[in-house]
């Protein structure tokens, strides 16, 4: 009876662990999509509302979910503190980056925003930020069509594991 309920809670364990795995993918999508929306309404506030950069992320902060929530408010305590634009934004991604399920990745391709906004020509703002929106959106869809096959894998892999580790307990 007891190698049984041992055999069953290692199975289990394995299969949680494959289910963790499995679920940093949908994060990271679902982060994705979060920092597209937050691009999106700087873009918005900034170009229609006329406000300033900080002004504007501390608004968007109060809109999103948490952890991309906290890069845009340290985003903006940052330009509020002095300062620039780009140092601003790539401090406060490095800050908030193990809070995340970002990959080096993406946080490369994010890095720009900060000299893009900082630029005066409306027309290059907007061509960058389509850019940027652009990439996370290919990445979405990348990881969204992804999704499926990895958390398969991980369930199979992982149920795998633990019964190989039960047997080799036994």
């Amino acid at each position: 009876m007891l190698r049984i309920t041992g055999v069953i809670l290692t199975v289990a364990s394995f299969f949680v662990l494959g289910e963790y795995f499995g679920a940093k993918v949908d994060l990271r999508c679902s982060q994705l999509s979060e920092i597209r929306l937050g691009i999106g309404f700087l873009r918005g506030d900034m170009e229609f509302n006329l406000s300033p950069a900080a002004v504007s992320a501390e608004k968007i902060s109060e809109r999103l979910n948490e952890p991309v929530k906290g890069i845009f408010k340290d985003f903006s305590e940052r330009l509020k503190a002095g300062e620039t634009i780009e140092k601003a934004w790539i401090r406060a991604l490095t800050g908030c980056y193990e809070k995340t399920f970002f990959k080096a990745e993406d946080i490369e391709a994010l890095y720009p925003l900060g000299k893009i906004i900082e630029c005066l020509d409306i027309e290059k703002q907007d061509r960058g930020l389509k850019l940027i929106t652009d990439y996370i959106e290919e990445k979405t869809n990348e990881l969204k069509t992804e999704l499926y096959r990895v958390r398969r894998l991980y369930r199979s892999f992982s149920v795998l594991t633990g019964l190989l580790a039960s047997v080799l307990l036994l």
